[in-house]
């Protein structure tokens, strides 16, 4: 450690500030954004008969462990059966996975099998049955993932906003989380899962904004994939998909009440790997659209869709923090004088410290108590309701320090081709406690 001379130094300062700034920007926006998702999600459509026709298209690579509740979950539909079809992408399959999709009449198994040298993973095995156009008779495709059990009136619930709402190319399903306490490491997930259900989507939702596409558990409108194809060929499928449609004008909605539940990694290490995979994705399309991005807006039609423009691009870099923070950490080794500025990372110390209780503490518990209710009944008596609750706040952290991480990794990896897919290993039953 030594000091700069000042030719150096005082250039780092400069830079050192913006960054700090930025920072602040991240975070209060953030917090800001949350603070819109208090109020208690209610529908802005009524319930009415099924009309539109929809297809569950369902990935799926040696996922014989889970793939039967999720198909069982997909037939289980309060929707008329006329009116939606399933399909499973058997994607490179060596286990019993392609036996299980046929031993359901009601189920249709894609076999794909991709040559040595093709770019292998969720987002090509799409790409492969869209090549087919066997899905052009329906309206709207759902995305499911393999491990996934979908609430019996998701497709109901669908298709009432989707009828009052036709403006929506995109509408994202509630997600949440099938093994809630089966680890720490799960429960960190439920916790980040219930803070942006509400804090995120349902905020910006509020604000006919456009929502993050989740990777699971949307709807897409055949009509827009008509035209403009299936583009994604990051590891970050969902975001690239959210770029393009934020470029194109498109609307993106909300939907609090058609559920999917989801299966998160029970350890450490898978979850550090699925997570780093998501930070190279998201790197990757922010740094490689961000020129687009930025010249879309100027060829917006309306305020609203230059907001709309404006959040995606926020969006694109909302991992900046722990690189931000890991920049001043590493300057300050060169110089010590630069971690004076170390504190102000989150503006005044005192006003971090108050920003901080109300982004892990307060605005959580309000999430927790709300978007948890039918866990917390689960466990009886005040008592094992409460260490649940301490449960919950300690994995949110550490889901959340763990993930920054990841997203230090994802960001020095992300200019590493992405057709690399390392598969989660699925095996959880539906349970809740």
């Amino acid at each position: 450690m030594f000091l700069l001379p000042d030719y150096f130094y005082y250039p780092l300062v400069w830079l050192v500030c913006i960054l700090v700034a930025l920072a602040f920007v991240f975070l209060i926006y953030s917090i800001s954004l949350s603070i819109f998702g208090l109020k208690r999600p209610k529908r802005d459509y009524e319930i009415v008969p099924d009309q539109k026709k929809f297809l569950f298209l369902v990935p799926a690579h040696n996922e014989e462990a889970v793939i039967g509740p999720t198909i069982e979950s997909l037939i289980s539909q309060n929707y008329s059966p006329e009116l939606y079809d399933i399909v499973v992408i058997a994607d490179n399959c060596t286990d019993r996975t392609v036996e299980i999709i046929q031993s359901y009449e009601r189920a249709h198994a894609f076999i794909n099998t991709s040559a040595p040298d093709e770019p292998r993973g969720k987002p090509h095995a799409i790409a492969k049955y869209i090549s087919t156009n066997n899905w052009r008779e329906y309206d709207y495709i759902a995305f499911i993932d393999a491990d996934n059990i979908v609430d019996k009136n998701y497709l109901r619930e669908m298709n009432s906003q989707l009828v009052a709402h036709p403006e929506l190319t995109v509408s994202q399903g509630y997600l949440g989380i099938k093994n809630v306490a089966t680890s720490i490491t799960a429960s960190g997930y439920a916790g980040a899962y219930f803070v942006a259900n509400r804090a995120t989507q349902y905020a910006n939702y509020r604000l006919g904004w456009n929502i993050a596409i989740g990777g699971t558990g949307f709807v897409l409108n055949t009509n827009y994939l008509a035209e403009k194809g299936w583009n994604p060929r990051s590891y970050t499928e969902d975001f690239e998909l959210q770029v393009e449609l934020s470029m194109e004008g498109e609307k993106s909605g909300w939907n609090h009440f058609a559920i999917v539940h989801d299966e998160k990694p029970n350890s450490f290490v898978a979850s550090h790997h699925q997570r780093t995979r998501w930070a190279q994705g998201h790197w990757f399309v922010a740094f490689s659209t961000t020129w687009r991005q930025i010249k879309s807006i100027f060829h917006s039609k309306g305020l609203i869709e230059v907001l709309n423009k404006c959040q995606t691009l926020t969006y694109s870099y909302s991992m900046s923090r722990p690189i931000l923070f890991l920049f001043i950490i590493l300057v300050g080794v060169i110089d010590i004088r630069l971690l004076q500025y170390l504190p102000k990372f989150f503006s005044l110390i005192s006003f971090w410290v108050v920003i901080e209780i109300l982004n892990y503490f307060i605005l959580p518990t309000v999430y927790f108590l709300q978007e948890g209710k039918e866990y917390f009944d689960d466990y009886k008596g005040f008592f094992r309701k409460l260490l649940f609750f301490i449960r919950l706040i300690i994995a949110f952290i550490w889901n959340s320090l763990t993930y920054m991480l990841a997203q230090v990794v994802g960001f020095f990896t992300c200019f590493k081709p992405q057709n690399n897919w390392r598969k989660t290993v699925h095996n959880a039953t539906f349970d809740r406690a």
